[in-house]
């Protein structure tokens, strides 16, 4: 590569003959942005035929680990010379922040190009102890147009991390226009998943069935998955892409939707968007449309540059939402769709060179047409597909799968909140073994309580406690939802997978503990205070101020009262609570 232009923070290189020109906009001492405005010439048609590379560093100093939207239980900072990470419209979003053992930012760093393919590496660079980042950004003819333009969003602002990482969020809705779609009450309301409780061995009848129990258990909505639209339990996806319902399973699929909203529940259905399987009708129409093909899943990744295949699907959910009166769709495997090296070349029967400008299309023509026929409809996306751009599609960002694990799902919700705004994030369903002690199966719960929670336990094996448990939580979930669910959450020490979370709103704070030895800071207590103690030590540690006058009352994961009490004046207390309990201060007034 060789050098374009540069200036004395930023160097622009690339293998292109192209010229270019850096415009640095200061927005304050501690923000700027860097406008890069490149000028190429006419590219090879359909080849990725080039790259621009920023490059550019900073003291890596005070730097206690690393966060980006995809980076799960790795935080650590890295060298210069390790794997770069990639986003694009359907995997993650360009942003890095580099942040202090105080929970503060050090440097954060974001992109404008949220659509196409970048790759962001930033790592200490072994002869000086600076951090250098490179920003690679592939070239194609679909890519490029005469004049194109991006921008660097830099922060060094001393302000808590989640402070700054919404404020990039907020720089990508203004700067690039993104409107998020809609997001009605029912996305951040408990929903039952039928995929760890039944994976594919659905039913109209056993489905119908275990609605009823969980409409009686307090839930609003049920997502059935895969296996509706298929006898076969491979778990692959050979019959994928015809998506008509499963005559034997479901024979009359209009009315068993029916019969399940007729409980009061919303009723979502599974469509895995990318796959179209050997075995599928559809598969002579559209087996020379793929952008590549798996043998051990016996099926192919559906081209979305080609009109037809957008036009195909699109018509899919909009059949689905019309004819069987869906509340909403579960669109899954949005992230499949990438080029590979035998990826086909652009020819003359597609409309889009690159396949991310391809998705984009696709999904803002299925929005604005569910939208005409159910204008509150509901879209699940999952991890990865979580950027800003897929905001203007998914109204609901669920974990990826992770059955069993509360750390996983502890993380994922955060990392979710940290960007989504209004956006709701739901866990992964819920699943436990039916010996399950139900304090045990709380912590579960209570590693999500800062998102929508989806279950997936088969409800007619748990005990009469273990719902006591459900309903209890599921009960103070939906009356703090504000307090939960729409305020910023504070989540500290990223680096150690968020021991402590709290939030606030309207003169009532939660502050919830993963984690044992930890003292729990009650100064500055507002009127209410929910301490949740997501974690097996059996007492905890509580500060105050020696004015303030506060009562408590500790409650079980069952939400039965078991001490109640006032603090004497001493800063420092300890007060028994079990596992997954809580306790309620109350500030005298």
């Amino acid at each position: 590569m060789k050098k374009i232009t540069e200036n004395n923070y930023m160097t622009v290189f690339s293998d292109l003959e192209l010229s270019a020109c850096i415009q640095t906009e200061h927005k304050s001492q501690d923000l700027q942005i860097s406008r890069i405005d490149v000028q190429p010439k006419t590219l090879p048609e359909g080849q990725t035929t080039g790259t621009i590379r920023l490059v550019f560093s900073f003291p890596a100093t005070d730097i206690s680990g690393r966060w980006y939207p995809i980076c799960q239980f790795d935080r650590s900072v890295k060298a210069d010379w390790y794997t770069p990470v990639e986003s694009m419209t359907a995997s993650s979003a360009p942003v890095v922040c580099f942040y202090r053992a105080d929970s503060r930012n050090r440097h954060t760093i974001a992109l404008s190009e949220v659509r196409k393919k970048v790759f962001l590496k930033c790592g200490i660079h072994e002869e000086d102890g600076s951090m250098r980042c490179v920003i690679d950004l592939p070239i194609t003819q679909g890519f490029s147009e005469k004049e194109f333009q991006f921008s660097v969003w830099e922060s060094v602002e001393e302000k808590k991390y989640w402070e700054v990482l919404d404020e990039v969020r907020s720089w990508w809705e203004e700067a690039l226009h993104i409107v998020p779609t809609t997001v009605p009450d029912a996305t951040k309301k408990t929903m039952y998943s039928f995929w760890y409780s039944m994976h594919q061995n659905v039913t109209a009848k056993n489905v119908e069935e275990e609605s009823r129990r969980a409409a009686q258990l307090g839930l609003s909505a049920v997502i059935v998955d895969d296996g509706w639209q298929t006898e076969d339990n491979n778990r692959g996806y050979a019959y994928c892409g015809d998506w008509e319902p499963s005559r034997q399973k479901f024979p009359d699929f209009a009315g068993h939707v029916a019969n399940v909203q007729a409980m009061g529940l919303k009723y979502l259905l599974w469509f895995s968007v990318p796959y179209i399987g050997k075995k599928a009708k559809a598969w002579k129409h559209f087996q020379d449309k793929l952008l590549r093909f798996s043998e051990s899943q016996q099926a192919g990744i559906l081209d979305l540059r080609y009109p037809e295949v957008r036009e195909y699907l699109k018509n899919i959910y909009v059949k689905a939402i019309r004819d069987w009166h869906l509340d909403g769709l579960k669109l899954d495997f949005i992230d499949e769709f990438y080029f590979q090296e035998d990826s086909p070349a652009y020819n003359e029967n597609m409309d889009y060179h690159d396949i991310q400008d391809a998705l984009n299309r696709f999904l803002t023509d299925v929005m604005d047409t569910l939208k005409q026929i159910r204008p509150d409809v509901l879209i699940e996306f999952r991890q990865k597909y979580i950027g800003p751009q897929i905001r203007r599609y998914g109204n609901m960002f669920r974990v990826n799968d992770c059955p069993g694990s509360a750390v996983s799902n502890r993380i994922g919700t955060i990392d979710l909140r940290l960007l989504s705004g209004n956006t709701a994030v739901h866990s992964d369903m819920l699943m436990w073994h039916p010996s399950e002690a139900p304090e045990d199966a709380a912590l579960q719960l209570l590693s999500c309580l800062f998102s929508t929670v989806q279950l997936s336990v088969c409800l007619d094996q748990i005990s009469e406690s273990m719902k006591q448990m459900l309903q209890f939580w599921f009960s103070f979930m939906e009356e703090k939802s504000a307090l939960l669910l729409s305020s910023q959450i504070q989540p500290s020490e990223p680096e150690n997978l968020y021991p402590e979370v709290c939030a606030e709103h309207a003169n009532e704070k939660v502050l919830v503990h993963y984690s044992m030895g930890r003292v729990a800071n009650l100064t500055g207590c507002p009127e209410k205070l929910y301490y949740v103690h997501a974690t097996k030590a059996e007492e905890i540690c509580f500060r105050c101020n020696a004015t303030d006058q506060l009562t408590y009352e500790v409650k079980s994961c069952f939400g039965e009262t078991i001490a109640h009490g006032e603090t004497t004046g001493n800063p420092l207390f300890l007060l028994s609570v079990p596992t997954s309990g809580m306790v309620v201060f109350t500030k005298k007034m």
